[in-house]
Parts: C-alpha cells; structure tokens; sequence
C-alpha cells in the first residue's frame, strides 16, 4: 500500500514540475512585453552574455591531463 501511495505521490509531483515550469515560462514571455519589460529583456541579455562568459572561461581552463599526471605533479 505504502508503495502505491508513494508512485502517486511521484506522479503528481512530476505533473506539478511541468505545470510550474510551463507557468513560469509563460510568466517570463509576457514580462517581456508588459508593464516592466526593461528589467526583463535586460535580466534576458545579462543572463545570455554571463553564460558565453562562463562558457568560454571553462573552455580556457580546461585541463587535458589524467587525473594520474596531476597526482604526480601536486604530490611529489
């Protein structure tokens, strides 16, 4: 019984996530064309620049070694 309630419990919930995302989407798309839609299409450029930003710094930082060759060099 216990297992039963708990599938139920997982369904709703899951069903609750979409309806809350798909509600914030609609709430986001229509800031940018309501009453503060400069704060909107501003948190909308910030958010794009910050994540090239951060993509291209992964991409710089990333290191090409194996776990092993850094191993060796830090704890020699």
């Amino acid at each position: 019984m216990l297992y039963i309630l708990r599938r139920i419990w997982r369904i709703f919930s899951n069903i609750a996530l979409f309806v809350l995302a798909f509600k914030f989407l609609e709430w986001y798309i229509k800031g940018h064309f309501g009453k503060y839609f400069i704060f909107f299409w501003l948190n909308t450029i910030i958010a794009i620049m910050m994540g090239i930003s951060h993509q291209k710094k992964v991409e710089q930082e990333y290191d090409h070694r194996t776990g092993a060759e850094i191993w060796e060099q830090t704890h020699r």
